[in-house]
């Protein structure tokens, strides 16, 4: 019998694009869907400074990002057609674990996903719990 581990996401942050990156920024083509994933803090609640090793865990187990580019094609598809809840630009969305590359923009980590691999989208993501 295997334990299940329950994570609260840990608070992070979201640090906001300026104009001129966004206008630099990858472009997605196809299907693709360019989301910028959340960092996790440097400091716990208590003002401990966290390890390297503590924040990637977070990182990896936090499987929610913020939509920042389309590409032409996403959420074109035929089986999508009628479907009132597709992400747009600026939507927080829940993604599977092992989606999309990993590309680094001016050292913050963004994934490039196909439009299906997008799970749900995501009103408020501090609500969130994570089961690993």
């Amino acid at each position: 019998m295997s334990a299940q581990l329950e994570y609260e996401v840990m608070e992070s942050e979201m640090v906001e694009f300026t104009p001129e990156e966004i206008e630099d920024m990858p472009v997605p083509l196809y299907w693709r869907i360019l989301i910028q994933t959340r960092t996790p803090k440097q400091k716990s609640k208590g003002g401990i400074a966290l390890p390297n090793e503590v924040r990637d865990a977070e990182g990896t187990l936090d499987y929610v990002g913020k939509v920042v580019a389309l590409g032409g094609l996403a959420n074109t598809h035929n089986r999508l057609q009628g479907e009132p809840n597709q992400p747009k630009i600026g939507d927080y969305v829940a993604y599977g674990r092992y989606a999309g590359q990993q590309i680094f923009y001016r050292g913050r980590k963004l994934l490039l996903i196909n439009d299906d691999e997008v799970l749900a989208i995501v009103p408020d993501p501090a609500t969130l719990k994570i089961y690993a």
